[in-house]
């Protein structure tokens, strides 16, 4: 092959340009993201039941779907809360591939379909979409403005974007629709016997339009039907509702005040402290984000000029511009290593050899590109971070190829003969040294988990990359190096003194003076860094450990709870105070808040709040190195509310960092746990925030109702809900569409809020009879009183749990902290029947972590497999082997000095570190073996092979140390970490690699050599 391509170095050109621009091709216009798409694996199954108390909804929805979803198999964690009316479960599944998540979710749906659940209870609603973002938010504000104004401007918004090419769904939200109120007069309508019941039947009756079938008159077919729709506001006013004992018509407008409003706020959208509506847009799969979201903020920014002077639209956040950034951020990272490594090859190897091995670089990278194309893989964080890594490696194998045309060139050979002999004689070792780092990348392939999942895109591309550069040393570097290598006898007539002759014979002279001091001494040699492997590795506990760090945004949450039962406008009261914090603040930006519900998820590690009354939650635009000041000053400011500034996380929340959970099924008891564990957990000083999840007491009106009773006059549990539900929250009962509209307005039947919110509520509450029609006060058949229970009942994996926990103070990880909360509940001991147990952040970690070990040991036997068929030899592959802890010691000192955590990604370059660093063993050993081949002296031998080899291996070492340089420097806390074990790493395995395997090898062969002697002696 290498004569070949020698021979048709113009057919390897045109093919390596075709190559080339499909590459580019490839790149301009695939899709691009921030981060790699991981399917959810969770589900939230949400159930509303009217009416009924948290112990109501754990007995009859939460505890019946437990149970059959028990049936599931692949459940790794069930979780669940019960409120007043509604209960909700949250599952979530063990690794698996997407086609299996699938069809796991298309048997959740049927498991739900099998539950036997009240009556009165709505049909679960099943989410199996948790990591589906939405691409951007907007807001439209403007105090002057009513809430109609602005709705109108987000319709049309709406309907312009969606029509845009890239635009899969665009939602508003804050704005609350209009709704036909009918406040109920109690007082008239006891007076006249009438009761909700009369009115909402009456009502649904009388607004119909039920087609009536057709006549055949004559040659024509007529259509009947049935009509009495409501059109207009008298329309239901003068809906009759009964009669009166003198026989007078009683119409609604007598018992009732008719009105159109707008329906009952419970949910507040703020910008800037400006009440405004959330519009929310997701990008079509697929699609380049970054162009789409340059095309739309242009359409907005156009948009902006049409409206009124104080109506304001503003971008909170834009997944696109995200995108942007990152790739833009990878692709410097990218461009730097490229220069860096070039300017080091031309350094280290001369102008001609440098535009050599340098041919390999963009080649290479473009053929990765091209290759994307026919995978799944897309522009991302991951993917192109993936060729800054293997970087150096890329060139590796184009600088041994172009060293030993070199060497042989220098030897007197003619060109053509130097090139192909030199070819054919490393191309073994390097087919070696590249498959020994696949076999260290690509069994990640092997993780589980979302981070198993993250990663996917990396060992994929680092293997196709290190193809691509192994196939390029065989066929256009010989082309390249037969273009520009010249002959000795050309090499002597321009032969100049390189102004680093004199460094590099220095440094040569004093490696080969400590090399035959390791080759004097090799069991003490070998001792030593055994020693100095020993000795880092007491380094480790100090080290701090950290699963993932925190996305490096500007940009943050807040979230806000208060004692339940807390209404939207008292919440809001408080959210406004934080508001006007946040605007005085320097270090904010811009922020948006929402209360009554959550922010709609744009993220995919953040979790928008469930829907409460109680919670508010800000996405805050500003320097993060604010939060820790914002945090205490929210908490000396705003007294009667939990407030928690975090930033968004890498990795899938885990709730409280460190957690204590307390699981049983008696309520009390394990209420009585927890604050036992809170007291020990408000004396750790490394923590702060301590909290549970199982709320506080509240206040509760309590209705019994007299079943005897109740049975005897022929009215039912349902009844009686349903009507105190209209009395509390209103009850729709039909909807008006008027002519000029398309639109269908609710109709509520519902008590005057100043009545509402009094203790006498359902004195003057009648229910309808099923059995007389009679009406019956409400009184005659239940007891009405208060109590304070629980607010809340929670359940992890079928039993009832309660979660204590809090967070780390700042230079704290959750692992220290964890560590303390152990040892000073150390002989807590809990009731029979009852467990405690410690989780949080530890448990995530572990199981990452845990999911790195598969792998490992899977490289390690691949790497030695394929040194035992390259050396067909056990000893020499162990050897080599050996190098592999070496590399630990400076990515211990690694971290240490830069001061990062271990952490996933610090692992994940350790791993990968493996088929790296043996890489120079191979190219070292392989040449051992051929000079000793010869009939050379094997001391000699060590001797010229280290001093010939010393030269390729260090510039193969720099060149992959100085591609990850930028990604070091400018790569974040995500990839840093990574850059940095694998930096150090290969510093210093390959340092000592230059000792250690010379050492080893002149320890076996002086005991191979000593044992034969002896079986010749005897």
């Amino acid at each position: 092959m290498t004569k070949w391509c020698i021979e048709h170095r113009s057919i390897v050109a045109v093919l390596s340009i075709f190559i080339f621009l499909s590459g580019i091709y490839v790149y301009t216009t695939m899709e691009r993201q921030e981060n790699p798409e991981v399917v959810s694996p969770g589900a939230i199954i949400k159930t509303i039941y009217p009416g009924a108390t948290p112990e109501d909804i754990e007995k009859f929805i939460v505890k019946p779907m437990e149970s059959k979803f028990g049936e599931i198999p692949n459940i790794k964690l069930m979780t669940s809360y019960s409120l007043d009316n509604v209960g909700v479960i949250t599952i979530r599944l063990e690794d698996l591939s997407d086609e299996e998540i699938d069809d796991t979710w298309n048997t959740l749906r049927r498991k739900v379909d099998e539950v036997e659940l009240p009556e009165q209870a709505w049909q679960p609603e099943v989410d199996t979409e948790l990591i589906d973002t939405y691409g951007m938010l907007f807001t439209i504000s403007g105090n002057r403005f009513s809430y109609k104004e602005m709705k109108e401007v987000a319709d049309d918004l709406q309907e312009r974007l969606e029509k845009m090419e890239g635009v899969s769904q665009v939602d508003i939200d804050g704005y609350i629709d209009d709704e036909i109120q009918i406040n109920l007069d109690l007082l008239r309508m006891r007076n006249l016997n009438i009761s909700s019941d009369n009115i909402a039947t009456v009502l649904k009756a009388g607004n119909v339009n039920i087609p009536g079938g057709s006549l055949d008159l004559r040659d024509t077919k007529v259509a009947v039907s049935t009509t009495g729709e409501y059109k207009t506001l008298d329309d239901i006013k003068n809906t009759i509702v009964g009669m009166s004992e003198s026989g007078n018509v009683i119409y609604l407008k007598d018992v009732a005040d008719v009105h159109q409003v707008e329906g009952e706020r419970d949910v507040f959208v703020s910008s800037d402290g400006e009440k405004a509506l959330l519009i929310s847009l997701k990008y079509s799969k697929g699609e380049n984000i970054v162009k789409i979201g340059h095309e739309i903020r242009d359409f907005l920014d156009e948009y902006q000029k049409s409206l009124a002077e104080d109506m304001h639209i503003a971008i909170v956040t834009d997944q696109a511009d995200y995108v942007n950034s990152a790739i833009k951020l990878f692709e410097k990272n990218l461009l730097s290593a490229i220069l860096l490594v070039v300017a080091v090859i031309l350094i280290s190897m001369g102008l001609r050899s440098a535009l050599v091995v340098s041919s390999a670089i963009p080649i290479t990278v473009m053929a990765t590109f091209a290759f994307m194309r026919f995978t799944d893989i897309v522009l991302h964080q991951v993917s192109i971070s993936s060729l800054i890594v293997c970087l150096g490696l890329l060139v590796a194998n184009a600088i041994v190829a172009n060293d030993n045309m070199y060497l042989y060139l220098s030897k007197g050979m003619s060109k053509k003969e130097a090139i192909v002999y030199g070819i054919n004689e490393v191309k073994i070792p390097i087919l070696t040294s590249t498959l020994t780092t696949v076999a260290s990348f690509l069994p990640l392939l092997m993780m589980e988990g979302v981070a198993g999942k993250f990663i996917k895109s990396l060992p994929i591309m680092v293997t196709v990359a290190l193809f691509s550069s192994f196939i390029l040393s065989l066929t256009v570097v010989p082309a390249m190096g037969y273009t520009f290598l010249k002959e000795k006898k050309e090499e002597k007539k321009e032969k100049k003194k390189s102004a680093f002759d004199g460094i590099r014979n220095f440094f040569l002279k004093q490696y080969k003076f400590v090399l035959k001091s390791a080759l004097k001494m090799p069991i003490i040699t070998i001792l030593l860094a055994i020693a100095l492997l020993v000795s880092s590795s007491m380094v480790i506990p100090s080290l701090g450990v950290q699963l993932f760090p925190f996305v490096e945004r500007d940009q943050y949450i807040v979230d806000v709870t208060l004692v339940e039962g807390t209404s939207a406008e008292k919440t809001k009261e408080i959210i406004t105070q934080i508001e006007d914090i946040l605007s005085e603040d320097a270090t904010v930006d811009s922020f948006l808040s929402k209360v009554g519900d959550g922010i709609p998820k744009f993220y995919p590690s953040f979790f928008p709040n469930q829907i409460a009354s109680n919670k508010g939650q800000f996405v805050v635009n500003g320097e993060v190195a604010g939060m820790v000041d914002l945090q205490k000053k929210l908490e000396e400011t705003i007294i009667g509310a939990r407030i928690e500034v975090k930033q968004l996380e890498n990795a899938i929340p885990v709730g409280l960092p460190v957690q204590v959970r307390v699981s049983g099924k008696g309520v009390d008891t394990l209420i009585l746990i927890a604050n036992d564990v809170k007291e020990i957990l408000y004396d750790v000083e490394e923590g702060q925030h301590v909290q549970d999840d199982y709320g506080y007491e509240v206040l509760k009106m309590v209705v019994d109702v007299h079943q005897d009773k109740a049975s005897m006059v022929g009215i039912s549990n349902y009844d009686i809900a349903k009507t105190i539900r209209m009395a509390i929250n209103g009850l729709e009962v039909t909807k008006m569409r008027p002519d000029d509209s398309d639109d269908d307005i609710p109709v509520v039947l519902r008590i005057p809020t100043e009545e509402k919110n009094t203790a006498q509520v359902l004195e003057n509450i009648f229910v309808t009879s099923q059995i007389t029609g009679k009406n019956v006060p409400i009184q005659q058949v239940t007891d009405i009183g208060s109590e304070f229970s629980i607010s809340r009942i929670l359940r992890r994996d079928r039993e009832r749990t309660i979660t204590i926990g809090l967070y780390p103070k700042p230079g704290y990880s959750a692992a220290e902290v964890l560590k303390i909360v152990e040892e000073k509940m150390e002989g807590f001991e809990v009731p029979q029947d009852y467990t405690l147990e410690f989780g949080g952040e530890n448990e995530d970690r572990t199981e990452a972590f845990e999911s790195l070990v598969g792998p490992s040991l899977l490289a390690v036997a691949l790497i030695y497999l394929i040194l035992m068929f390259q050396f067909m030899d056990l000893r020499q592959p162990l050897i080599i082997m050996g190098t592999i802890p070496l590399s630990f010691i400076g990515v211990i000192w690694g971290l240490k000095i830069t001061g990062y955590p271990l952490g996933f990604m610090a692992l994940m370059g350790t791993v990968s570190l493996m088929g790296v660093v043996v890489n120079n063993g191979i190219v070292l050993l392989d040449y051992i073996n051929v000079l000793a081949k010869t009939g050379m002296d094997t001391k000699e031998a060590v001797i010229e092979a280290c001093v010939t080899r010393l030269r390729p291996i260090m510039i193969g070492m720099v060149t992959t140390v100085i591609g990850l340089v930028p990604m070091a420097l400018i790569g974040g806390s995500l990839w840093a970490p990574l850059a940095y074990a694998i930096i150090f790493g290969l510093l210093m395995s390959s340092i000592l690699t230059m000792l250690v395997i010379p050492a080893a090898f002149m320890m076996f062969h002086n005991k191979k050599k000593k044992d034969k002697e002896q079986v010749n002696n005897s």
